[in-house]
């Protein structure tokens, strides 16, 4: 059954929890519609995980998409949303409203999201007046990581916890249909799920929230060398990846792969009585 925006305000109005994880490929979003999560997030993470970029600033909006209509393809039941990446709505309204459209239209989501509080409502308002949904996202914004000099947690200050709290209340008012908090103290989360009438989802910011998202390649143990300080590893696909890859090259190596059985075979009497057809063939030709 296809989740609606409706589904997930009775979830909070419930107290049930939401589950949001990020995919990139058709491949994976397909294991992923299997399982029980209310929402997927088309991640502008792919910029790392797929691209194998420093930061998410490097990717592109026409990479975006790319990687969302893959995503779109197997995605038929969770919410939908696509990360607009950086620079596709910072510099005016104008850009916001026609970039968020495009992806909105070439890849058939449900909303997409975008990073910042009161010092872009104008450009976030412009989209959601133009009729696009959106999701918000405040508390530490990778995007600026070269603002604050790197991922801190936010909110221990009086005047951070302040600004997150005034973000989430604006962005509300502004009209967004959810809101991520990334990176920020427990009770600042528990403030704004409690005052909000939207959702507020957790990354990175405590418990007492709507809902969690993670990248879904920090869970599977997909990177060897880096996991997030929040994140529980609830499989080591990197190892299992490997052996299965390894297995596989000693079997080329030992001519055990393909299997025998699997191989497509000719009777020999068949091929000897085609090669003597081959030899009358080029003897006619020369």
């Amino acid at each position: 059954m296809k989740i609606k925006y409706r589904d997930l305000l009775e979830k909070k109005s419930n107290n049930r929890k939401a589950v949001l994880v990020t995919a990139y490929d058709y491949s994976t979003a397909s294991v992923i519609e299997k399982c029980r999560i209310d929402i997927v997030l088309v991640g502008d993470s792919a910029s790392m995980t797929m691209l194998g970029n420093r930061s998410t600033l490097e990717i592109t909006l026409d990479e975006m998409i790319t990687f969302s209509k893959g995503v779109r393809k197997a995605i038929k039941s969770p919410y939908m949303i696509v990360d607009m990446p950086f620079m596709s709505y910072q510099p005016s309204k104008r850009d916001a409203i026609k970039n968020c459209g495009r992806v909105m239209k070439e890849t058939r989501c449900d909303a997409v999201k975008m990073e910042g509080g009161r010092e872009l409502i104008d450009r976030i308002k412009a989209v959601i007046d133009s009729g696009i949904p959106v999701c918000g996202h405040i508390g530490m914004k990778p995007q600026s990581y070269k603002k604050y000099g790197g991922y801190p947690v936010m909110g221990f200050n009086e005047e951070e916890a302040i600004q997150i709290i005034m973000d989430g209340e604006t962005l509300e008012k502004a009209g967004v249909e959810m809101i991520i908090i990334e990176n920020t103290v427990d009770l600042v989360t528990k403030y704004l799920k409690e005052n909000l009438r939207i959702p507020v989802y957790s990354i990175g910011s405590g418990t007492q929230s709507d809902g969690q998202i993670v990248v879904l390649n920090d869970i599977l143990g997909l990177y060897s060398d880096f996991t997030p300080r929040f994140i529980d590893r609830y499989a080591q696909l990197s190892k299992v990846i490997e052996d299965a890859v390894n297995r596989y090259s000693d079997d080329v190596v030992k001519s055990k792969f393909p299997k025998k059985k699997k191989i497509p075979r000719m009777a020999k009497a068949n091929f000897m009585k085609m090669l003597e057809k081959l030899e009358a063939v080029k003897q006619n030709k020369r």
